[in-house]
C-alpha cells in the first residue's frame, strides 16, 4: 500500500509538470507572479513580465491592449482563481492556452462547490490540493491556531504555489500592495474596482512572509 507521503509526492511531481508544460523555456528559470495592484506605466516591467519563461496572474487580472503605455505585458501561462472571481475581459482569453488553478482552501471541510456558471464548458482546471499547498500556507501565517481562521488571498496563494514548485527558479512578485502597506482595510484592482479586505485575510502576516522570501533571496519584488 502506498504511503499518504508517496501520494503527495506524485501529486506534486503531476502538478510541476503540468505548470512546465504551458511555460516558453524549460527547465524554468524565470517566473513572475503577478498580483492586481494598481501600478503605474513601465516598459522595464512589461518586458521582464513578457521574457519570463512561466507567468502567473490571478482574479480579476488586466492585459495591456495594443495602444496601452506598457505596464503589465501579456504573457500568461498560469491563471490563478478563487470561487468568487469577478471575471475581467482578460481572464478567458485564449483559455485553451494556459494552465487553470483554482483555490479551494476556504472548503476544506466539504466538497468542492459547482464550477461557477460563466466558466466554458470546455476549461479544464487543477483545484490547488489543500494538503500540499492550502493547509501549509495557512499553518505559515497563522501557527498558533494551525492555520484556523487564515484564508490567504489569492495573489499570496499563486506566489506560494510558485515559490514551492520552482524553489529553483528566479521569481518576481509584481503588483503585491501589502508588501509596503499591510495595515490596509480596502485595497483598489488595477481593473478599477475597490473591495474592502474580508477580515481573514492576513494582510499584515501575507506582507512578512512575502518579504521574508525577498529577504531570503528566493524572491525579487518588482513595485
Amino acid at each position: 500500500m502506498r504511503t499518504l507521503e508517496e501520494v503527495d509526492a506524485d501529486l506534486f511531481t503531476a502538478m510541476k509538470e503540468w505548470l512546465e508544460s504551458y511555460a516558453s523555456h524549460r527547465p524554468v528559470r524565470r517566473v513572475t507572479v503577478i498580483g492586481n495592484a494598481p501600478l503605474e506605466p513601465s516598459t522595464e516591467r512589461r518586458d521582464l513580465i513578457d521574457a519570463s519563461d512561466l507567468v502567473f496572474r490571478c482574479n480579476s487580472f488586466v492585459l495591456d491592449e495594443p495602444g496601452d503605455e506598457p505596464c503589465l505585458g501579456t504573457k500568461t501561462d498560469v491563471v490563478v482563481a478563487a470561487y468568487v472571481t469577478r471575471v475581467t475581459p482578460w481572464f478567458f482569453q485564449d483559455y485553451r492556452s494556459r494552465a487553470y488553478l483554482r483555490i479551494d482552501v476556504g472548503n476544506t471541510r466539504r466538497d468542492l462547490p459547482p464550477d461557477p456558471l460563466t466558466w466554458p464548458d470546455d476549461l479544464g482546471y487543477w483545484p490547488i490540493p489543500n494538503r500540499l499547498f492550502g493547509l501549509p500556507l495557512k499553518r505559515s501565517l497563522r501557527p498558533e491556531t494551525d492555520g484556523v481562521g487564515a484564508v490567504p488571498t489569492t495573489g499570496t496563494t499563486a506566489a506560494y504555489v510558485a515559490h514551492e514548485l520552482f524553489p529553483g527558479a528566479e521569481i518576481t512578485l509584481v503588483g503585491f500592495s501589502f508588501l509596503h502597506d499591510r495595515t490596509q482595510t480596502a485595497w483598489r484592482h488595477h481593473w478599477g474596482t475597490e473591495n474592502p479586505v474580508h477580515k481573514a485575510h492576513l494582510l499584515d502576516r501575507e506582507g512578512v512572509l512575502l518579504q521574508s522570501w525577498v529577504d531570503d533571496g528566493s524572491a525579487v519584488y518588482l513595485p
